[in-house]
């Protein structure tokens, strides 16, 4: 597939785009697409509250918009954390996340399968039944991506299958990872020729050029988590950075608009009043990708956020962030909701959206 010529960050022609609006610029993204959602009489419906919280969404901002990229951790009464793991999340139920869901104005959503839980899907697939239905009570919402072992069997795969689960994680970042190296390929193969599942991939971006004859073998595609996940400052150069955009050329590789507090340098000042986190490192790679290949990208808030501590970000500011990052209408609804539905096999919107406005349906 033909892509638009790769113009790098050191090429002045890189900005010629209007730079991010500063801390005045005024609208939220959010703000920008709820302008469109109005009600029967041709008002904009909104539930403030006095200290200017939008509240919950009437409907979904773009019908059909996915938060691709979440955890879900439930009472550890109820689904037991993997024995011998420090890695103890604190709770964050399918229930908080529904609120946060409908306060953005999204619609669909991919819990994906923490290693705190190990092998064991019973909180994900939990999840996945409370979170895929929505307000109209129509279902299909939510999708799964599972972390199964060398050892799984055929039928549990079915049964993912059947419950939602579209990929299988191989989280290869220590100390939350499950399985080796040696072992990817088989099961790469083994869950794609049984049930077509992809593989969603979290590791450190900077070493990609390692294993890209690795991921360019396995049958099915590759997700990567976190607009690569590149730990520590990257330049223009990397073989990491360059090893992903041939992967991406080479229709192997989609990329996760996700976590950038993951592998930002960046960190949140916690001093009253401080501007919130920027990321303008992830920035640079995640600017570079929406220009290179924007049909291979998905957004995901990475919430709750469990590695991040004390310092997680507000999941609407994230948000306002993609809308800086693509400053353009149709981009956003590309990432939000074709490629999302492409990727993670949701159904077509039942009506195709016209109209001026990303929420008009």
């Amino acid at each position: 597939m033909a892509k638009f010529p790769l113009i790098l960050p050191s090429d002045p022609l890189f900005y010629e785009l209007p730079p991010p609006p500063g801390p005045g610029s005024g609208r939220s993204f959010e703000s920008m697409l709820q302008e469109t959602v109005e009600d029967g009489d041709g008002e904009v419906r909104t539930d403030g509250d006095e200290e200017g919280d939008p509240g919950p969404a009437d409907r979904p901002v773009l019908p059909g918009a996915c938060d691709s990229h979440i955890h879900v951790f439930a009472d550890e009464a109820k689904f037991a954390y993997r024995d011998g793991s420090d890695y103890r999340p604190d709770p964050a139920p399918a229930e908080s996340y529904a609120r946060l869901r409908r306060r953005l104005g999204l619609d669909r959503v991919v819990v994906v399968q923490s290693s705190a839980y190990g092998f064991d899907h019973a909180c994900l697939l939990d999840a996945l039944q409370r979170l895929d239905g929505g307000p109209d009570g129509q279902t299909g919402r939510a999708r799964g991506i599972a972390a199964v072992g060398p050892a799984v069997s055929e039928g549990e795969l079915r049964d993912l299958a059947a419950a939602g689960c579209v990929a299988t994680r191989f989280q290869m970042r220590d100390p939350w990872r499950l399985i080796d190296w040696t072992e990817t390929d088989r099961l790469a193969g083994r869950v794609h020729d049984t049930v077509g599942w992809d593989v969603e991939l979290q590791m450190d971006g900077k070493f990609l050029h390692e294993v890209e004859q690795r991921l360019l073998s396995w049958p099915g595609r590759v997700i990567l988590d976190h607009v690569g996940c590149f730990l520590g400052r990257v330049g223009d150069r990397e073989p990491g950075l360059r090893a992903l955009l041939r992967l991406i050329d080479a229709d192997k590789v989609w990329v996760k608009l996700s976590g950038p507090e993951e592998s930002s340098n960046e960190r949140q000042s916690r001093a009253p009043g401080a501007e919130p986190p920027r990321y303008r490192d992830v920035e640079r790679i995640a600017r570079q990708l929406i220009r290179f290949a924007p049909e291979r990208l998905v957004w995901g808030s990475n919430w709750p956020h469990p590695a991040a501590g004390a310092n997680a970000p507000d999941d609407r500011w994230l948000f306002d962030l993609l809308g800086e990052w693509t400053e353009d209408e149709g981009l956003r609804r590309r990432i939000l909701v074709d490629n999302a539905a492409a990727l993670f096999g949701f159904k077509s919107l039942a009506v195709p959206v016209t109209g001026a406005g990303p929420g008009s349906g």
